[in-house]
């Protein structure tokens, strides 16, 4: 059973290499002539402890960075999301409708939708050509998605959402096709996974999304992209993170550290607070922080700007330390 997260593990095989620097660097300074006088006296000794601590302080320093740096989530990449090169995948056997508590599926090929009908599922390190689904009239249905690819359409177009909609937590995965990648009704947290791809509806109908987010969501290290082509009369990609306040209000939802990637959409976000929803009046609790917006063909990340109908003076509502890659704040 895992009683560490990965980050304290990282941290913790980090402190040989931390203590056997800073024992070095003591040993270093109480050699004579090293920069600490030798005492012949305490009022000697009292005068050569600074000395000491000045010069641990930046061989201290440069650990307690380098420890830092290696501890913090790298943000979704091709390299670190979805199935790992080594992994040798099977072919999945079991019900596309999941109906018992805490069924596992780890090293496969799915290729069907997953009907998510019990709690606990866990899919690990497998590749799914079809979608995933939670279902809403079983209270506590929910699932992982760990270390895996999904893509809905391997075949050919599919106006479907890829992973959603309530319970459930993807994790370093890779997520493409349809023509919503995940969508966040209600009680999930999408970390370092990479959404893109999504498909190209041909009929120019149907809008394309990466992710649409509903209440207690939380977006942590993704690369999110919204990357169909535009399609007349109507198709194209609205944005890469989407939240309108029609179904419902928008609430208590964290975006912090994505990066999100030029699009060719409107903008990169929607905030929640769109004009004309019959919610868009009672966003609350939609945070956006410390994230990276890229520089577009227009020089917005979308054709008009990086972050759209986002109410800054909405309760809990909060948007700070948000960049443009290469440097400069990002407005809302």
């Amino acid at each position: 059973m895992q009683t560490t997260s990965p980050i304290h593990r990282r941290r913790t095989r980090l402190l040989p290499a931390a203590l056997a620097a800073v024992a070095l660097v003591v040993l270093v300074a109480l050699l004579p002539g090293a920069g600490v006088a030798s005492a012949d006296s305490p009022a000697d000794a009292a005068a050569a402890t600074p000395t000491a601590a000045a010069a641990l302080a930046p061989a201290l320093a440069a650990v307690s960075s380098a420890a830092e740096r290696r501890a913090r989530p790298r943000i979704a990449n091709a390299a670190n999301t979805g199935v790992p090169a080594r992994q040798k995948l099977r072919p999945y056997r079991g019900s596309c409708t999941i109906t018992r508590d805490n069924t596992r599926i780890v090293g496969r090929h799915v290729t069907c939708d997953l009907d998510i009908q019990a709690s606990g599922v866990v899919i690990r390190r497998s590749l799914v050509h079809g979608t995933i689904g939670s279902s809403g009239d079983r209270g506590d249905s929910s699932f992982r998605l760990i270390r895996s690819t999904v893509d809905a359409s391997p075949t050919g177009s599919r106006m479907v959402t890829v992973v959603g909609e309530v319970r459930f937590r993807v994790v370093g995965s890779e997520i493409r096709g349809g023509n919503r990648s995940i969508n966040c009704w209600d009680r999930c947290t999408i970390r370092r996974t990479w959404v893109h791809g999504q498909d190209t509806d041909a009929s120019g109908q149907t809008h394309e999304s990466g992710i649409r987010m509903g209440t207690n969501g939380r977006f942590l290290y993704n690369r999110i992209s919204c990357d169909a082509p535009n399609v007349a009369p109507d198709a194209g990609c609205s944005a890469p993170l989407t939240g309108y306040g029609d179904f419902g209000p928008v609430r208590n939802n964290l975006v912090e550290r994505n990066l999100f990637v030029a699009t060719t959409g409107g903008t990169c976000a929607y905030g929640g607070s769109s004009g004309g929803k019959p919610h868009s009046d009672s966003a609350s609790g939609i945070r956006f922080i410390g994230n990276r917006f890229q520089h577009g063909r227009s020089g917005n990340c979308g054709y008009w700007s990086a972050v759209m109908d986002f109410d800054r003076s909405a309760p809990g509502n909060a948007f700070t330390g948000n960049r443009w890659v290469g440097g400069g704040r990002v407005q809302a």
